[in-house]
């Protein structure tokens, strides 16, 4: 019988901290939906950390799989729209594409320099 003493409880994921988006970047969000009074718990911070996480990787998996079949290698924000639509994320389309619009003409009055250096 194989040793499961170093075994996460049964049901219970264990995450790779690497992977993680950073916490203080998740507690910030989270702080500027709530009102200024509430407390999140740690559980909670750990537990949307988690589920973030997976799904950027949900959603940057089924874009990576469209630009396999187009032989491309860079993602775009229409790649990303045309991932949600087809993973059945339709609420959130219209405001994804207000944003990358804006995000565009945005970016479309700034030097070439300075956008490579923001990433």
């Amino acid at each position: 019988m194989a040793d499961t003493s170093s075994a996460p409880p049964q049901g219970q994921l264990v995450a790779n901290p690497d992977r993680l988006l950073p916490i203080a970047n998740i507690s910030r969000i989270m702080k500027q939906a709530l009102p200024a009074n509430a407390k999140v718990a740690k559980e909670a911070k750990d537990c949307i950390q988690e589920c973030v996480t997976e799904f950027i990787g949900f959603i940057t998996s089924e874009a990576s799989d469209r630009l396999a079949k187009d032989d491309r290698k860079t993602i775009t924000g229409n790649d990303i729209i045309d991932s949600m639509r087809a993973l059945g994320f339709n609420e959130y389309l219209a405001f994804l594409q207000v944003f990358l619009e804006k995000r565009r003409k945005a970016l479309k009055g700034e030097p070439s320099a300075k956008r490579r250096k923001k990433g």
